[in-house]
């Protein structure tokens, strides 16, 4: 049987640490390792993971973001496969076995499952809105024009081959804000080979402070300029790998990094030399042309909530949650109720 290695990054999460830690501990295949990478938390985080014994292996590092915690984990994981998992999340109980199995049976890199943005209160799971990548992004466009389109995942949802990882880069960790889409890219460049797994399911809290570091509580000047820097290191990759993504792609990416230089522009003290590399990124397309992507953009958004009552993308292959998942949830202990919105 293949070995899971399972690494969190915890900051400040007393109250769900012990959650997710023991969700892990229950699988039906347990992780061969779980390290949790403390990252200079001032609650009672500690003693809360410590309590777990030696089923838990606990790192403490001065507070330097959630990629430093992360590839600090990696450096010192053993298993075959390799779980991100956040400190507050939960996995259906299959998760690590099925997307094992996966990736034993196809020799893949990277497994994918379905997952959905859920509140959770009182042993009871509400869907903030439908249940997301209920199958891979759509062939014709290939997941790393998908990212430029604006497609994302979480990586709690993915299951990653160790020797893929250790042959690939690192997190960049001054980008603590979309730092796992930005990764995500860099790793797509290795060409993985992906499968997925549509029996398991990933449930990621939106009710909780979702603080990963110091910055997750940051102001909104703090957020955007964070957006920035990983808007900018994704213009980079699909420069560095032009030939790879689609020049359809590359237009949206650059119409949506248009419209984000409007938001860094507002930014008192933003970096200027920020904002020039956004704008020589953004030249390299007409305005006319990036003005005219962000209104079909937004038309399109809309005509789909008006349409189908949710915005997802195509990529993101939305839908409600199919009998099987309801039953996954259940088998946590949940009761499930629909979705609170459609947005």
């Amino acid at each position: 049987m293949s070995r899971v290695s399972v690494i969190i990054p915890n900051y400040n999460r007393e109250v769900l640490i012990a959650a997710t830690i023991k969700n892990l501990l229950v699988q039906t295949q347990p992780p061969q390792e779980i390290i949790v990478v403390d990252d200079g938390s001032t609650d009672e985080s500690v003693a809360v993971i410590r309590s777990f014994g030696t089923r838990v292996r606990l790192i403490q590092q001065a507070n330097q973001g959630p990629g430093a915690a992360r590839n600090a984990g990696l450096a010192l994981a053993t298993g075959d496969y390799i779980q991100f998992q956040d400190s507050d999340d939960l996995l259906s109980l299959n998760k690590l076995e099925a997307q094992s199995k996966c990736l034993e049976e196809t020799g893949a890199d990277i497994a994918f499952g379905p997952w959905a943005h859920v509140f959770i209160s009182d042993q009871q799971v509400t869907l903030q809105t439908c249940v997301l990548q209920q199958s891979l992004p759509p062939p014709r466009v290939s997941l790393k024009g998908w990212v430029l389109r604006g497609w994302f995942t979480v990586f709690q949802s993915l299951l990653f081959r160790r020797s893929f990882l250790l042959g690939a880069s690192r997190y960049e960790t001054d980008v603590r804000y979309g730092e796992d889409m930005e990764f995500f890219l860099r790793l797509l460049a290795g060409s993985p080979r992906v499968v997925f797994a549509e029996n398991t399911l990933t449930l990621y809290r939106v009710n909780s402070d979702n603080n990963l570091s110091q910055d997750g509580g940051a102001p909104q000047n703090h957020r955007v300029l964070d957006w920035a820097r990983c808007v900018q290191r994704i213009g980079r990759q699909a420069q560095s790998h032009g030939q790879k993504a689609d020049g359809f792609s590359r237009a949206i990416f650059l119409a949506n990094m248009r419209k984000h230089l409007r938001y860094l522009r507002a930014v008192p003290d933003a970096p200027p030399d920020l904002i020039r590399e956004l704008d020589g990124q953004v030249a390299q397309l007409p305005g006319c042309l990036l003005a005219t992507l962000e209104l079909w953009l937004r038309f399109t958004e809309r005509l789909r909530l008006g349409r189908y009552g949710q915005r997802w993308m195509a990529g993101l292959q939305a839908g409600p949650p199919t009998r099987q998942q309801f039953k996954l949830m259940n088998d946590l202990g949940f009761k499930v109720r629909p979705a609170v919105n459609n947005p």
